[in-house]
């Protein structure tokens, strides 16, 4: 999963099927699934069959691009893999996402939140265990004040975060399994201490670093 070239062949896979069910798609498709897993927003089948692609390219782009231009270059290529892999995972998320929509406009049956859930899980997962090896930059990773400030604090919070994310995408496949309404609370309870809690560290160890060293006294 860390060749680039891997990402291009799902891409190309993704325009591949978007093109080949176009003539056969309804009016409209979804855009939007509630955690219900039922449909609540629609598009127009044009461009509504290619937004998955179009934002898997974009993304699979930006990230391999942007880091160029990162001041830590150096950083940047030593984790030139890491990288790969994530645009990889995120592209096969995407690739999900269309093969949901896209069934479920053609009457596929498809339990739509539940592999969305469990999809999320993984690629989180997958994240996960890549975020404790990527070194300090601009455009990857938990990106605090706090974290660009110090690259202790940065290693630290991402050791949490690798965590953090591993436990959450964990029990959100796990949670797919769960009866709608139970799903919903279980997917909050989940997501907003993950995205909280590598947050909230990154500023204690930014603290706590500060306030330890002898020329900082009782750094602001």
């Amino acid at each position: 999963m860390r060749k680039p070239w891997l990402g291009v062949a799902m891409l190309v896979a993704m325009w591949g099927f978007a093109l080949a069910v176009l003539g056969r798609l309804p009016a409209e498709v979804p855009s939007h699934w509630n955690l219900q897993g039922e449909a609540d927003a629609w598009m127009p089948r044009m461009p509504g069959a290619f937004i998955a692609p179009i934002i898997a390219t974009g993304v699979w782009a930006l990230l391999h691009a942007l880091p160029w231009l990162d001041p830590r270059r150096r950083n940047v290529e030593h984790n030139r893999g890491d990288r790969s892999l994530i645009a990889n995972l995120i592209v096969l998320f995407c690739a999900l996402l269309e093969g949901v929509t896209l069934g479920a406009a053609l009457g596929w049956p498809v339990a739509a939140a539940g592999w969305v859930q469990a999809g999320l899980g993984l690629l989180l997962i997958g994240i996960g265990n890549y975020l404790p090896r990527i070194r300090s930059n601009w455009w990857i990773g938990i990106r605090t004040p706090w974290t660009l400030d110090s690259e202790r604090v940065w290693r630290e919070t991402h050791r949490v975060g690798g965590r953090a994310f591993v436990a959450g995408g964990v029990l959100l496949v796990a949670a797919a399994l769960l009866p709608a309404p139970v799903r919903e609370w279980v997917t909050m309870a989940v997501l907003v201490p993950m995205v909280v809690l590598p947050i909230a560290y990154s500023f204690v160890a930014w603290r706590r670093e500060g306030a330890g060293h002898p020329l900082n006294g009782s750094r602001p």
